[in-house]
């Protein structure tokens, strides 16, 4: 009697679809921005899209094999959206350095512009730069690294820094563990004169200092 051979049933390969569904979207959404065929890319939207992308392959197959990186990855992106720090932060097709160290010194309030690194030390040296009366908004984001933000003696600060996990010393307080942040209004010499700080990074260090 010849024995029978069963058939086993081929594993699912979802993991690799999904995993290279969102390398294809983010690379084709880098691709045509770098090639001017659309302006600006919302890179807003793009993370909760991965996030979309990872869900409905779960769903289409929950028992495929090597879920588990899956649905970490999915955890990992949705606390990007809750802490808001997103590739929105981060101008990779400029032409500026993305990985530190980086340090930008600007002598007037014209050269002072929003300041992001994907990884590594950024400085960013306010303390030269004489602010006008009014409020001016500065943004400084990196995702993973330290910042210091240098600011005159001068000027006012309404500081937000936050962080997923990491350290915040700003300004005379101190922040650290998951989720530190320093929300505040720091009183300068000149009170008209008013600097609106946002300061973020998803793991690593925040200082501001006079």
């Amino acid at each position: 009697m010849t024995p029978t051979t069963e058939t086993q049933p081929r594993r699912s390969n979802s993991a690799r679809i999904i995993l290279g569904a969102l390398i294809l979207l983010i690379g084709v959404a880098w691709m045509l921005e770098i090639a001017g065929v659309v302006d600006a890319i919302a890179w807003g939207y793009l993370l909760p899209a991965a996030v979309i992308v990872i869900g409905v392959g779960l769903v289409a197959d929950p028992r495929g094999p090597a879920h588990g990186g899956l649905i970490a990855l999915g955890i990992i992106l949705t606390i990007f959206m809750v802490v808001d720090v997103s590739v929105t932060s981060f101008d990779l097709t400029s032409g500026e350095t993305v990985i530190g160290p980086r340090t930008e010194t600007p002598a007037t309030v014209a050269e002072v512009e929003d300041y992001s690194i994907f990884a590594g030390e950024l400085q960013v040296d306010l303390g030269d730069v004489d602010f006008p009366i009014g409020e001016t908004k500065v943004n400084v984001s990196a995702f993973a690294g330290s910042i210091r933000v240098i600011v005159p003696d001068n000027v006012t600060v309404e500081l937000d820094a936050g962080s997923f996990a990491g350290e915040i010393r700003a300004l005379g307080e101190r922040s650290e563990g998951v989720g530190p942040s320093v929300d505040g209004t720091f009183i300068g010499t000149d009170a008209a004169r008013i600097l609106v700080l946002d300061v973020s990074v998803f793991a690593g260090e925040i200082e501001v200092t006079r």
